[in-house]
Formats: C-alpha cells, sequence, structure tokens
C-alpha cells in the first residue's frame, strides 16, 4: 500500500498499477482483530446512487509483510524504538515485536483522524466510560460528525445518523446514564451496537475556575446556537460534566434529549426517587425504564420499545407464594421477557401500562376471573348432573313397570314358601310336645 492525502492505494506486487483505492472521507471505522487483522467499514455514502457499493474491508497483515514509503519509515522508526529500549532493558519481551498489521491499523487510524480538509476539532472528550460497547473512548468533536478513538479501534458517526438521545438516573443515586441512538450502529469484532452508552458520575464539575472549553469562535458559537432549541452553549463552560456533554450533542446534532418519566419504584426513598425497575434479560442484570413514550432496558444489552408497538404485555408467577414475577414484551416482530421483577412492583406496573391503555394479560385480575369462571363452570356442570339424574329415574320407572310385576309375584311366591315352612315348624314343635307329655304321663 501507498499512502496519499486523501486515500491509500493498493499496488500490485510488481508495482505496475493500483488494484484499488480507499477514500479516507468515506471510513466509518477502523479497527484490529488479533495481530495479523485490520478491518476497515464505509459509511456507504458513496452507493447512495449505486445498487451496490463496498462496506467492510478485511486485510490480513502477515509478519513478514513488505510496506513501503511512509508506512516503511513508520516501521522503521518503531522497530528503532523498540531496539533502542531493549538496549536499555536487557530483558525482551515477544508479545512488543511491531506487526505491519499495527503500522497498517495506526496509519489508518491517524489520517482518519486528520479528516483530510476537515477543521481542527471544536472539542475533545477524554477517557470516557462507555457501558454498551463495553471501552473507554475519546470523543473528537466536529462540526458535522464526531470521532470515537481507542485503543484498537476508531470509527467515525455522522451527527445526523443521530435519532435521539437520552439523560436517565441510574438507580445507584451516583450516575448518569447518557445514551445516544444511532440509525446505524457500530461495530466492535462482530457485534452491532445501536446504542452508545456512557456512564457519568454525576459529582464531577467542571469548576468556573477551569471551566471546558471550545475550539471555536463566537460566530460559530451564534450558528450552532441558533440552529438548536431550548438549550444553548457558550465558549466556556462550567457544571456537571453529564450536563455539558448532553447540551453540546444537542446543539451540534439538533435531536432532542429524552429524560425519565414520572414512573417511581418500590425501591424510591424520601431523598432518592428511582425511576426503573431491577430486572434481567437474556441473563444480564440491568434496569427497565418505563419512559412516558417507551420502555428501555440498560444499560447492556439495550433494548428499546416503543409503547406503539406493543401489542401486549404478558404476565407469569404473579402468585401469592412468588418473591418474583416476569413480565414479556410483545410487539409485531418480537417477544422481550424480563425476569426476576420484584413482587412489590407488580402493583405499581400494572398501573403504569393501564395509564397508557397498553395491554396486560395473565394479571392477578385475569387469573381469579379465571378461577372464578371454572368455579361457575363446575357449578352448572352438577346442576345439569342433577336434573339429568331425575329424568333417568322417571323414565325407568315408566319403562321398568312390567318388571315391577314380575317383582311382586316373586314376592308373592318367597312369602308363600315362608308360610309353609312356619306352618311346619309348628307341626314339629307340637309333635314334640305331645311325645314329650307322653311319656311323662
Amino acid at each position: 500500500p501507498s499512502l496519499r492525502d486523501d486515500r491509500i492505494d493498493f499496488n500490485s506486487h510488481d508495482e505496475t498499477g493500483t488494484i484499488f483505492s480507499l477514500p479516507l472521507e468515506q471510513v466509518k471505522q477502523v479497527q484490529g482483530s488479533g495481530r495479523h487483522e485490520v478491518s476497515v467499514v464505509f459509511s456507504g455514502e458513496q452507493g447512495k446512487e449505486k445498487e451496490n457499493c463496498v462496506t467492510e474491508i478485511r486485510f490480513h497483515v502477515p509478519s513478514d509483510a513488505s510496506l513501503t514509503g511512509q508506512f516503511e519509515a513508520k516501521l522503521n522508526k518503531k522497530k528503532d524504538a523498540e531496539k533502542k529500549s531493549d538496549d536499555d532493558d536487557s530483558s525482551s519481551d515477544e508479545d512488543t515485536k511491531i506487526e505491519p498489521s499495527m503500522i497498517l491499523l495506526d496509519t489508518l487510524k491517524s489520517k482518519c483522524d486528520e479528516d483530510v480538509g476537515a477543521h481542527t476539532a471544536m472539542a475533545h472528550l477524554d477517557d470516557l466510560n462507555l457501558l454498551a460497547p463495553k471501552a473507554r473512548l475519546d470523543f473528537d468533536l466536529y462540526d458535522s460528525y464526531m470521532r470515537l478513538r481507542g485503543r484498537k479501534q476508531s470509527w467515525r458517526v455522522n451527527y445526523s445518523e443521530i435519532n435521539q438521545m437520552f439523560l436517565l438516573p441510574a438507580p445507584d443515586g451516583v450516575h448518569r446514564f447518557f445514551v445516544i441512538a444511532l440509525a446505524n450502529p457500530i461495530k466492535q469484532g462482530q457485534t452491532p451496537y445501536n446504542h452508545l452508552v456512557i456512564s457519568f458520575e454525576e459529582a464531577v464539575q467542571m469548576e468556573a475556575a477551569n471551566p471546558f472549553k471550545l475550539n471555536v469562535t463566537e460566530e460559530e458559537i451564534d450558528a450552532l446556537n441558533a440552529k438548536a432549541s431550548g438549550v444553548k452553549i457558550t465558549k466556556e463552560m462550567d457544571g456537571p460534566v453529564f450536563e455539558i456533554v448532553a447540551k453540546l450533542f444537542k446543539v451540534l446534532s439538533g435531536s432532542k434529549i429524552i429524560g425519565p418519566s414520572k414512573f417511581e419504584s418500590c425501591r424510591s426513598k424520601e431523598n432518592s426517587t428511582i425511576r426503573c425497575i431491577s430486572c434481567s434479560t437474556k441473563q444480564t442484570s440491568g434496569n427497565l425504564y418505563p419512559l412516558e413514550k417507551s420502555f428501555f432496558f440498560l444499560p447492556k444489552p439495550t433494548v428499546y420499545i416503543r409503547n406503539e408497538e406493543i401489542t401486549k404485555v404478558k404476565f407469569s408467577n404473579v402468585g401469592m407464594l412468588e418473591r418474583y414475577f416476569n413480565i414479556t414484551i410483545v410487539t409485531k416482530e418480537a417477544a422481550h421477557e424480563f425476569q426476576s421483577l420484584d413482587k412489590r412492583e407488580y402493583e405499581k406496573v400494572v398501573t403504569w401500562l393501564q395509564s397508557k391503555d397498553i395491554k396486560a394479560e395473565g394479571t392477578k385480575a385475569d387469573i381469579m376471573r379465571q378461577q372464578a369462571a371454572a368455579l361457575a363452570d363446575e357449578d352448572s356442570d352438577e346442576s345439569d348432573e342433577d336434573f339429568d339424574d331425575d329424568d333417568d329415574d322417571d323414565s325407568d320407572s315408566d319403562a321398568a313397570m312390567p318388571d315391577d310385576d314380575d317383582d311382586d309375584e316373586e314376592e308373592a311366591e318367597d312369602s308363600g314358601k315362608k308360610g309353609k315352612k312356619d306352618k311346619k315348624d309348628k307341626k314339629e314343635k307340637k309333635d314334640k310336645k305331645e311325645k314329650k307329655d307322653k311319656k311323662e304321663k
């Protein structure tokens, strides 16, 4: 490969021609995977007016790969620095070997970060703690896009790709979640992420003596504020860091920021109100936020469900002896199950669903109605059985009248036989008595 101002050309082995070029202004993400692989993801803007476009290229760079031009100079420079370090330290670590893939990765990242032809970054946000994807990244904010930089990753995200943002309090009362919803997900490895979840400590602030400064002119500040509504930024800002970052993104992207709803968890206390429900999904613990127009599970995996997409919410394990219950939010396309909700949250969840006109199934009221209906069916069956028995008796009595005559005849015969036997017994007793009397005489 050979490095140009606005692209990287990949030439044939005999250097007779260029096989293809990478336009750096369209590179969305650069990341290394292992020691010999470099992945380059494009924004797809080059294919808007075409049926087909390149979205990703992966390079396998072996240890003995030959690099030329500026790449070779960088590789030699790193090797010299490594050799000098080895001379100072007698112990050499094989893991610190400089691979050609690392040179290619660093060069692509640095060239993309320069963003040929663009202005200098107006703000830098260093070492932000991201929960999804799990990483610590630096954010460079430009006028129309932002660059996310990690140790082995680099992403470019246009502000036009931001759908909406959220600023939600964590249940611990110490942190705030700032969530950026993306129209086009970024990838960490092979896992796509539609939401960037950034965690801030509420206590961290920028003091007035050392404010957060923007690298822009007053005219540029006025132009940005003119596009935004409801919030203004200044060249120097102080206060909680999460508020400063939220203001910046609202002004730069023009997207709205959604805050917590009025829902109150059973875990709320007098001095702190908790706006979410502790639960788990896909064997991962987190918090489910019932918002005014949606449900949002944070921090990872993020699950965002609009109320208008919900067909029903199914409850399970709502018995009196259960400590926890489950809910399944069913949409037209999928079903999202959330487990281990505290049973004290049950009434609050049911009330919230009723206030949003969302259909609920499997509630305690449904179970009681089903049990009452089952008991009513049993009583009805018993009464029907009693009625059927009476009919059978009547029909049997009518059909069995000739049989009753036969029974009377049999009873008459039995009574006649019994009478004869009684007469015979009396006669025998009389004869015995006469014989006895004669003997005594």
